[in-house]
């Protein structure tokens, strides 16, 4: 292995395992505060304007799927380090990876519509016109210009289209493999 491949494999690792590292860190801060919570309503390290619950719970979601991730990341790395390419199981972590991003994106929606209630007015929804146009505006002002969520959507759409790539190439390996 030459020494650009070599550094950055540990490059790949040592993020990893500060991504792992930062994750675990943050889960026990998060449960570590979320008891007192839920025990008498104690909330001094939620952020303002924000619903006490739904962040705890939120935060918790997040930084185990982001442990899972990076999880994934080491077995699917170590595997393509060992045998040079991607096999069926890589496919499994894949998916893995996918399902997460969609569901950070789906969390992050939920907190932002949670946290900006006010924005929707539902009061204001009496025909399909303002309905319509209501949502979109909604939609359009919360989740796309004021707290993006569309980078973990193309994120996971980047990563099925990878996916479709290493499944085409174990089928055509397995044929050239078969033939011979």
């Amino acid at each position: 292995m030459n020494d650009s491949k070599f550094s950055n494999l540990i490059y790949i690792k040592s993020v990893l395992w500060g991504a792992i590292f930062f994750s675990s860190l943050a889960l026990i801060y998060h449960v570590r505060w979320f008891i007192p919570f839920l025990m008498d309503n104690t909330n001094g390290v939620i952020p303002n304007n924000q619903l006490p619950f739904i962040w705890f719970v939120i935060q918790i979601c997040n930084n185990i799927i982001f442990l899972f991730v990076s999880f994934l990341l080491f077995k699917l790395f170590r595997k393509y380090q060992q045998k040079g390419y991607f096999d069926n199981e890589s496919l499994k972590a894949f998916d893995g990876v996918i399902i997460s991003c969609v569901g950070i994106a789906l969390l992050g929606s939920v907190q932002i519509i949670s946290n900006n209630f006010y924005e929707v007015h539902f009061r204001q929804w009496s025909s399909i016109k303002s309905v319509s146009n209501l949502l979109f505006r909604s939609f359009t002002k919360l989740l796309i210009f004021q707290e993006p969520q569309t980078m973990y959507f193309l994120l996971a759409i980047i990563l099925w289209a990878v996916k479709q790539f290493v499944t085409k190439a174990l089928i055509i390996k397995n044929e050239n493999e078969a033939f011979i």
